[in-house]
C-alpha cells in the first residue's frame, strides 16, 4: 500500500491547470487501483495561489492512512513565492515552508515537523519553480514545435528538471462528450519534498481546455494506478 500513496501525490504533483478567462477553478479526480477507487484529490487554482489536497479511501485508508496538502503562492509570471507542504502518513506529520528569493537566488527552508528547525538557506539558480508550480508551464507548451521540453523545479536541496515527451494526439471522452487530447509521457526526478516516487507518469491532456484528464504511474508490483478527472468547478 506504500505505493498506493505515491500515485496519490502524482495527482498532487500533476493535476495542475490554471485560472481560465479569469474564472478560479477546482478539479476534482478520483484515484483507481485497477477497479478499486483509492484515494481522492481536489485541486484549487486561484489568481495568485495553488492548492493541492489529496487522501487515501477505503482499504488504501485502513492499510496507509496518507493525506496531504500542498500551498503554493505565485508572482505575475507563475513563479513560486512561498510553498506550504503538509502531509500525515499514518501517525507521522510533516511541514515545511519553502521562500523563494528571487532577487538573492536563494531558498529559505523552514521546517516545522515533525520537530521545528532554524530557517536554512540554499543558494540556486533562478528562475525556478516549485513541483506543484511547474505544471502550469508543462499545460500550455506548444507541443508540435517542442514535442520535448524540460521544466527546471527546486527538489530537495537541489536543481532538477522535469522532462516531458510529447507521444500523439488522440480522441478521449469526458462526461459523455468526446474530447482531443494529447498524450503526454512525464519523467519526474526520483526525489520529492514528500516523499520517493517512481520516475513516469503518463498524462492525457484535454487538448482546449488543457487539464488532464487522466494521469497513470507505472509502479512496481502494484502495476498502474490512474487518476480520472470527473469535475471540473468554476468558483
Amino acid at each position: 500500500m506504500f505505493k498506493i500513496k505515491l500515485c496519490i501525490l502524482f495527482i498532487v504533483l500533476l493535476v495542475l491547470g490554471r485560472v481560465s478567462e479569469g474564472r478560479e477553478i477546482k478539479l476534482f479526480y478520483d484515484i483507481y487501483w485497477g477497479p478499486f477507487k483509492v484515494g481522492e484529490s481536489q485541486i484549487y487554482i486561484l489568481s495568485n495561489k495553488y492548492v493541492a489536497i489529496a487522501y487515501s479511501l477505503g482499504i488504501a485508508s485502513s492499510l496507509f492512512p496518507f493525506y496531504a496538502k500542498w500551498e503554493t503562492w505565485i508572482d505575475k509570471e507563475g513563479y513560486p513565492e512561498m510553498s506550504i507542504i503538509y502531509s500525515e502518513e499514518k501517525n507521522k506529520k510533516r511541514k515545511r515552508i519553502l521562500y523563494f528569493k528571487k532577487a538573492s537566488n536563494k531558498i529559505i527552508i523552514q521546517k516545522l515537523l515533525p520537530t521545528s528547525k532554524a530557517p536554512e538557506e540554499i543558494y540556486i539558480e533562478f528562475p525556478i519553480y516549485d513541483e506543484l508550480s511547474s505544471f502550469l508551464t508543462s499545460f500550455f507548451i506548444d507541443y508540435w514545435s517542442f514535442p520535448k521540453k524540460e521544466i527546471p523545479i527546486y527538489v530537495k536541496k537541489s536543481r532538477e528538471y522535469v522532462k516531458l515527451n510529447f507521444e500523439k494526439k488522440l480522441k478521449c471522452n469526458f462526461l459523455e462528450d468526446q474530447k482531443t487530447c494529447l498524450k503526454v509521457n512525464v519523467y519526474l526526478p526520483e526525489k520529492s519534498e514528500l516523499l520517493k516516487r517512481s520516475s513516469e507518469v503518463e498524462m492525457i491532456l484535454l487538448e482546449k481546455e488543457r487539464f488532464p484528464l487522466e494521469l497513470k504511474g507505472r509502479l512496481p508490483i502494484f502495476g498502474s494506478l490512474i487518476g480520472k478527472l470527473n469535475k471540473i468547478e468554476y468558483l
